[in-house]
Protein backbone atom coordinates (compact mmCIF):
# COMPACT_ATOMS: atom_id res chain seq x y z
CA UNK A 1 0.00 0.00 0.00
CA UNK A 2 1.70 3.16 -1.25
CA UNK A 3 0.74 6.58 0.16
CA UNK A 4 -0.55 9.19 -2.28
CA UNK A 5 1.40 12.39 -2.92
CA UNK A 6 -0.71 14.36 -0.47
CA UNK A 7 0.23 16.25 2.67
CA UNK A 8 -2.26 17.12 5.36
CA UNK A 9 -2.15 18.14 9.00
CA UNK A 10 -5.31 18.17 11.10
CA UNK A 11 -6.40 19.57 14.46
CA UNK A 12 -9.76 18.94 16.10
CA UNK A 13 -11.20 20.59 19.21
CA UNK A 14 -14.41 20.20 21.16
CA UNK A 15 -16.31 23.50 21.39
CA UNK A 16 -19.39 24.67 23.26
CA UNK A 17 -20.78 27.09 20.66
CA UNK A 18 -20.13 27.17 16.91
CA UNK A 19 -21.67 30.63 16.36
CA UNK A 20 -18.56 32.64 17.38
CA UNK A 21 -16.46 30.48 15.03
CA UNK A 22 -18.79 31.18 12.10
CA UNK A 23 -18.43 34.92 12.84
CA UNK A 24 -14.64 34.75 13.22
CA UNK A 25 -14.23 32.81 9.96
CA UNK A 26 -16.30 35.49 8.21
CA UNK A 27 -14.00 38.17 9.69
CA UNK A 28 -11.00 36.24 8.32
CA UNK A 29 -12.64 36.26 4.86
CA UNK A 30 -13.00 32.49 4.73
CA UNK A 31 -15.18 31.20 1.92
CA UNK A 32 -18.27 29.36 3.13
CA UNK A 33 -18.68 26.29 0.91
CA UNK A 34 -21.94 25.15 2.45
CA UNK A 35 -23.60 22.88 4.98
CA UNK A 36 -23.07 19.18 4.40
CA UNK A 37 -25.17 16.43 5.99
CA UNK A 38 -22.76 13.51 6.21
CA UNK A 39 -22.90 9.80 6.97
CA UNK A 40 -19.43 8.34 7.39
CA UNK A 41 -19.35 4.55 7.01
CA UNK A 42 -16.21 3.00 8.55
CA UNK A 43 -15.02 -0.41 7.41
CA UNK A 44 -12.63 -2.92 8.95
CA UNK A 45 -9.04 -2.55 7.76
CA UNK A 46 -5.65 -3.67 9.02
CA UNK A 47 -4.15 -0.17 8.79
CA UNK A 48 -5.66 3.24 9.50
CA UNK A 49 -9.27 3.99 8.63
CA UNK A 50 -11.29 3.03 5.56
CA UNK A 51 -14.27 5.34 5.10
CA UNK A 52 -17.07 5.97 2.65
CA UNK A 53 -18.52 9.45 3.13
CA UNK A 54 -22.05 10.02 1.94
CA UNK A 55 -22.78 13.72 1.96
CA UNK A 56 -24.88 16.39 0.34
CA UNK A 57 -21.63 18.15 -0.72
CA UNK A 58 -18.76 15.71 -0.14
CA UNK A 59 -18.89 12.13 -1.37
CA UNK A 60 -15.76 9.99 -1.26
CA UNK A 61 -14.06 6.77 -0.39
CA UNK A 62 -10.80 7.24 1.47
CA UNK A 63 -8.27 5.08 3.26
CA UNK A 64 -5.93 6.95 5.58
CA UNK A 65 -4.10 6.94 8.86
CA UNK A 66 -3.23 9.77 11.19
CA UNK A 67 -0.01 10.07 13.16
CA UNK A 68 0.22 12.48 16.09
CA UNK A 69 3.12 14.92 15.78
CA UNK A 70 3.26 17.53 18.52
CA UNK A 71 -0.12 19.33 18.56
CA UNK A 72 -1.36 18.18 15.14
CA UNK A 73 -1.95 14.91 13.33
CA UNK A 74 -0.22 14.17 10.04
CA UNK A 75 -2.42 12.30 7.59
CA UNK A 76 -1.08 9.59 5.32
CA UNK A 77 -3.54 8.90 2.50
CA UNK A 78 -3.60 5.60 0.61
CA UNK A 79 -6.84 6.11 -1.32
CA UNK A 80 -8.86 9.20 -2.08
CA UNK A 81 -11.70 8.71 -4.55
CA UNK A 82 -13.93 11.75 -4.92
CA UNK A 83 -17.42 11.01 -6.18
CA UNK A 84 -17.10 7.22 -6.23
CA UNK A 85 -19.31 5.36 -8.67
CA UNK A 86 -22.15 3.12 -7.44
CA UNK A 87 -19.95 0.19 -8.51
CA UNK A 88 -17.06 1.45 -6.32
CA UNK A 89 -19.39 1.76 -3.33
CA UNK A 90 -20.92 -1.65 -3.95
CA UNK A 91 -17.46 -3.23 -4.23
CA UNK A 92 -16.41 -1.62 -0.92
CA UNK A 93 -19.57 -2.82 0.84
CA UNK A 94 -19.16 -6.36 -0.53
CA UNK A 95 -15.44 -6.66 0.22
CA UNK A 96 -15.20 -4.95 3.63
CA UNK A 97 -17.03 -5.33 6.91
CA UNK A 98 -18.96 -2.25 8.06
CA UNK A 99 -18.05 -1.47 11.69
CA UNK A 100 -19.51 1.99 12.43
CA UNK A 101 -21.63 4.78 10.94
CA UNK A 102 -21.25 8.36 12.19
CA UNK A 103 -23.70 11.10 11.19
CA UNK A 104 -23.05 14.81 11.46
CA UNK A 105 -23.92 18.23 10.13
CA UNK A 106 -20.79 19.91 8.81
CA UNK A 107 -20.32 23.57 7.87
CA UNK A 108 -17.37 23.79 5.46
CA UNK A 109 -15.11 26.84 5.08
CA UNK A 110 -12.01 27.41 2.95
CA UNK A 111 -9.21 29.85 3.77
CA UNK A 112 -6.45 29.49 1.17
CA UNK A 113 -5.14 25.91 1.58
CA UNK A 114 -6.87 25.53 4.95
CA UNK A 115 -10.19 23.76 5.28
CA UNK A 116 -12.29 24.33 8.39
CA UNK A 117 -15.17 22.10 9.45
CA UNK A 118 -17.66 23.15 12.09
CA UNK A 119 -19.42 19.92 13.06
CA UNK A 120 -22.45 19.04 15.12
CA UNK A 121 -23.33 15.46 15.98
CA UNK A 122 -26.91 14.27 16.65
CA UNK A 123 -25.96 14.16 20.36
CA UNK A 124 -25.48 17.95 20.24
CA UNK A 125 -21.69 17.69 20.66
CA UNK A 126 -19.87 20.35 18.61
CA UNK A 127 -16.39 20.35 17.14
CA UNK A 128 -14.07 22.39 14.96
CA UNK A 129 -11.58 20.67 12.66
CA UNK A 130 -8.78 22.48 10.84
CA UNK A 131 -6.98 20.83 7.93
CA UNK A 132 -3.91 22.26 6.22
CA UNK A 133 -3.84 20.51 2.84
CA UNK A 134 -1.06 20.41 0.24
CA UNK A 135 -1.62 18.46 -2.97
CA UNK A 136 1.08 20.29 -4.98
CA UNK A 137 4.11 20.02 -2.66
CA UNK A 138 4.04 23.77 -2.03
CA UNK A 139 4.65 23.56 1.74
CA UNK A 140 6.85 21.56 4.09
CA UNK A 141 5.23 19.36 6.71
CA UNK A 142 6.45 21.75 9.41
CA UNK A 143 4.81 24.70 7.62
CA UNK A 144 1.49 22.85 7.33
CA UNK A 145 1.54 22.00 11.02
CA UNK A 146 2.26 25.64 11.87
CA UNK A 147 -0.59 26.83 9.61
CA UNK A 148 -3.02 24.62 11.59
CA UNK A 149 -1.75 25.91 14.93
CA UNK A 150 -1.82 29.54 13.74
CA UNK A 151 -5.46 29.30 12.60
CA UNK A 152 -6.40 27.60 15.88
CA UNK A 153 -4.98 30.65 17.68
CA UNK A 154 -6.73 33.11 15.31
CA UNK A 155 -10.03 31.36 16.01
CA UNK A 156 -9.42 31.72 19.77
CA UNK A 157 -9.57 28.00 20.45
CA UNK A 158 -7.66 27.00 23.60
CA UNK A 159 -5.10 24.21 23.01
CA UNK A 160 -6.44 22.28 26.00
CA UNK A 161 -9.68 21.63 24.06
CA UNK A 162 -7.84 19.63 21.37
CA UNK A 163 -8.89 16.01 20.94
CA UNK A 164 -7.72 13.18 18.65
CA UNK A 165 -9.27 13.66 15.22
CA UNK A 166 -12.12 11.53 14.01
CA UNK A 167 -15.36 10.52 15.63
CA UNK A 168 -14.56 6.84 15.34
CA UNK A 169 -11.52 5.44 17.13
CA UNK A 170 -11.38 1.97 15.59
Amino acid sequence: MQPLDYKDYTLKARVIDLDPLHARLKELNATFVGTDYQRDHYFATTKGKLKWRQGTIENLITHYERITEQEAERTIVYRYDLHPSPEDIDELQQSSKLIQVIEKTRHIYLLDHLKVHLDQLPSGDQFVEIEAIDRTNQFTQAELMQHCISLLEKLGIPPETLIPTGYFSG
